[in-house]
């Protein structure tokens, strides 16, 4: 199988609804070869690498074999190209995604040492404030953590995206376990979602004290930021004090929640 990807992919419904068919179509393939062709590709916005690098992972675990192939020049920077051989890799070939890190577990402390470290840019015209940096941090942190606690899935996958031009950080947080909808008992996957966002919702046992994502909500109206989440087949987004649902025909096998806050 040869996937053809878009020229542009970036955080937009459509690049959502391209990563949700992607899914679906490669959830039979066992034991195939399977080609990322990027020959029309000249631009990704790099916090989508948490999406492919999910895929990819799960391919891998099907015993595929994958290849990225005519990796163009404006993007050729995010790929760690000069490890693959013929566009391949012995093993987890994911990691060759730059900006992509997975983690295979709750414990916060490689999650904090990212987040320390990789996410904010290292930049003359930026200065981050400290209060701002830290409560970037803590809401990272608390989706990250939900993503356990809720979903009950295995890897989380995180990657990050500065946009120079309008000093934006947007950070996706993926996972392949449960969904929103799959956690309600609410059998509408829109209302679903609109109550799984609202203050006081949560699934989680007694003991979880995470600050929930109604309190993420509020900061990230705060910041002027955005959320967007694709939970099976709905999309939800917030912008400034509007929120916007939308469903899809298909469904994505998890979660992706992408945050968007300006620096």
């Amino acid at each position: 199988m040869e996937i053809l990807i878009p020229q542009k992919l970036t955080n937009n419904f459509q690049g959502l609804v391209f990563f949700t068919d992607l899914f679906q179509c490669t959830k039979k393939c066992y034991h195939e070869l399977v080609i990322f062709n990027f020959e029309e590709t000249k631009v990704i916005e790099s916090n989508l690498f948490s999406v492919l690098g999910c895929l990819i992972a799960s391919l891998e675990n099907k015993n595929n074999k994958l290849r990225l192939i005519n990796i163009q020049e404006p993007i050729a920077n995010l790929f760690n190209t000069k490890k693959l051989y013929n566009g391949a890799a012995k093993n987890n070939l994911w990691k060759h995604l730059i900006k992509c890190q997975n983690f295979a577990s709750s414990n916060e402390e490689a999650l904090s040492k990212y987040l320390e470290t990789k996410i904010f840019p290292e930049r003359s015209d930026i200065s981050l404030n400290q209060h701002l940096k830290m409560a970037i941090q803590l809401c990272v942190a608390e989706v990250f953590r939900n993503a356990f606690v809720h979903s009950g899935c295995s890897e989380v996958y995180v990657a990050h995206f500065f946009s120079v031009y309008n000093k934006k950080l947007f950070v996706s947080i993926v996972n392949n376990g449960k969904t929103f909808v799959d956690l309600s008992s609410i059998n509408h996957p829109i209302a679903a979602m609109e109550w799984a966002v609202q203050n006081g919702s949560t699934t989680a046992k007694k003991n979880h004290k995470g600050i929930g994502i109604y309190t993420i909500r509020q900061f990230v109206q705060q910041n002027q930021g955005k959320i967007q989440i694709m939970s099976g087949t709905v999309v939800w987004k917030q912008v400034k004090q509007r929120t916007f649902s939308k469903e899809y025909e298909m469904a994505f096998p998890g979660t992706i929640i992408t945050l968007e806050f300006n620096v």
